[in-house]
């Protein structure tokens, strides 16, 4: 399509050295995927700039390069005039609103639910995408878990963990609207809304399920993350709030200023639960929905989970949903892969994995498996270094006194030391009144956790979750952990066998 740079002034673009309108089929940040009638956006990054690739980009064939740096830009005019160099004021906010601009605007004809929060965020997204599509909605998901479609998962490309960059994100609502899908539901991050990923774009719905201290090292400080995600409910037309959250949740339920859906477990919510009973394959609640009262089953535990669903809940709310018509779907609605997931085995023993990775995650899955019945509750808890490394005292800390057995392991390691990561964790813990062990492999402190299992027990494993690698020197290794554990089982049967 043709396409005028200069046309749209929110794009933030400053001056063009060349011609500026220009045939363009596909936008690209990484100048190996350059082929001509691309247009080329130079991205800072944390440890490349992608001007450094202006020439790559050039001899691939790129119709069009934008960038920052404007004496460069003019200079790599003169060297190829074929090209047209745009000098933007922030390159990722112009890749957004051109990424937009190039897939016909998709993502505005069909409903949109942007998700963000520090946890949660996976969970109510995959609540709300099993809601909608029991209800007749065809809605595909965009998140942790990757891009889901009504059916199920999709191989679309995936730039980032949670929130894709603009031109991936606006392709996969490209291909959703052609296939007749009506709704969409994503997680967006802080760094995908520092990062401008979603500049320009205008939500239907906006979620915020809770605010804690994360990604810290990035944001600087707390309430730098918290202007971020305060952000993005400067883009949506609707809000869900969770009243309980302390940090956020009660400011911007009072000063939003479009239709507000609030939740909680506490206070005087639009929406609320409290638990009836908790049985052995879920939980018995009483759901109130402003004046009316429902007797519900949910096929899940954790009053997090409830918190999420209730999320969900608000979410279709907004899209006039009828309450008895969301009920109904109720019998099939599972957490995600990882969060509170009960792996099934034929051990004597119970094995919950959970991708709680924050103090706040940790604190929150601990109180509702100390809902439950068990001999021992062995713990394991990992230290990671891709996050803040401020935190990981404080996963010991919350963790403290907590457990029968805590054993604690590394993941993601990175380009961290194994055991300085360990070593930071294990400064949390303040007394040993329980029995603490180490390993520096997450799969080795998995072998470890169920070593120490007898009849009865339950063994919690927080931290990674269901993801399929861990980030080892730069490079995503991939990590099974539910092959790790029936290896195990496996293992131990066959030696039992042999005795």
């Amino acid at each position: 399509m043709r396409v005028d740079f200069t046309a749209d002034r929110a794009a933030g673009i400053q001056q063009v050295f060349g011609r500026s309108a220009v045939e363009i089929d596909r936008i690209a940040y990484d100048s190996r995927s350059v082929t001509p009638g691309t247009a080329f956006f130079c991205i800072l990054g944390s440890e490349r700039d992608g001007h450094a690739f202006i020439d790559n980009a050039a001899q691939n064939g790129a119709a069009a390069v934008i960038g920052m740096n404007a004496s460069l830009l003019e200079e790599k005019q003169q060297k190829f005039p074929g090209v047209s160099f745009i000098l933007a004021e922030d390159s990722q906010r112009a890749m957004s609103y051109f990424s937009q601009e190039l897939y016909g605007y998709a993502y505005k004809n069909m409903h949109t639910i942007a998700v963000t929060g520090t946890n949660g965020k996976t969970t109510v997204t995959s609540f709300v995408r099993w809601l909608l599509n029991q209800s007749g909605i065809k809605t595909g998901s965009i998140g942790t878990e990757k891009v889901l479609d009504h059916k199920g998962k999709r191989n679309f490309p995936h730039s980032t963990h949670t929130t894709p960059e603009a031109p991936d994100l606006h392709y996969i609502f490209h291909k959703f609207f052609g296939e007749k899908l009506k709704a969409v539901v994503l997680e967006v991050t802080s760094i995908a809304i520092e990062q401008r990923r979603v500049d320009g774009m205008m939500f239907d719905i906006g979620v915020l399920t809770n605010l804690t201290p994360e990604h810290i090292d990035y944001h600087d400080t707390f309430e730098q993350y918290k202007a971020a995600k305060m952000k993005l409910f400067h883009q949506v037309k609707k809000a869900v709030v969770n009243l309980d959250d302390e940090k956020m949740g009660k400011e911007l339920a009072s000063t939003f200023a479009g239709p507000v859906l609030t939740y909680s477990m506490q206070e005087k919510g639009d929406v609320r639960a409290s638990i009836v009973e908790i049985a052995s394959s879920g939980t018995f609640i009483t759901l109130f929905i402003h004046d009316d009262a429902y007797d519900v089953f949910l096929p899940f535990f954790g009053t997090h989970n409830i918190a999420n669903f209730m999320a969900a809940v608000c979410s279709c709310m907004h899209m006039n949903l009828p309450v008895s018509l969301l009920l109904k779907q109720l019998p099939g609605l599972q957490p995600p892969a990882g969060r509170f997931q009960f792996i099934d085995t034929c051990a004597k023993y119970r094995i919950i994995s959970d991708f709680a990775h924050t103090p706040d995650a940790l604190k929150k899955v601990i109180t509702s498996v100390k809902q439950m019945n068990y001999s021992r509750l062995i713990l394991l808890i990992a230290g990671n270094g891709v996050r803040d490394k401020r935190q990981l005292p404080e996963l010991a800390e919350v963790v403290q006194g907590e457990a029968d057995i805590t054993v604690v392991a590394v993941e993601h390691p990175d380009r961290s030391e194994r055991r300085e990561i360990l070593i930071e964790v294990l400064n949390g813990f303040t007394e040993k009144s329980a029995p603490i062990y180490t390993e520096l492999y997450r799969d080795k402190g998995v072998e470890k956790a169920l070593s120490l299992a007898g009849e009865g027990d339950l063994v919690l494993l927080t931290g990674l979750g269901s993801l399929d690698h861990q980030v080892i020197e730069g490079v995503e290794v991939p990590y099974a952990e539910i092959d790790v554990i029936h290896r195990y089982l496996k293992a131990s049967k066959d030696k039992a066998g042999t005795k």
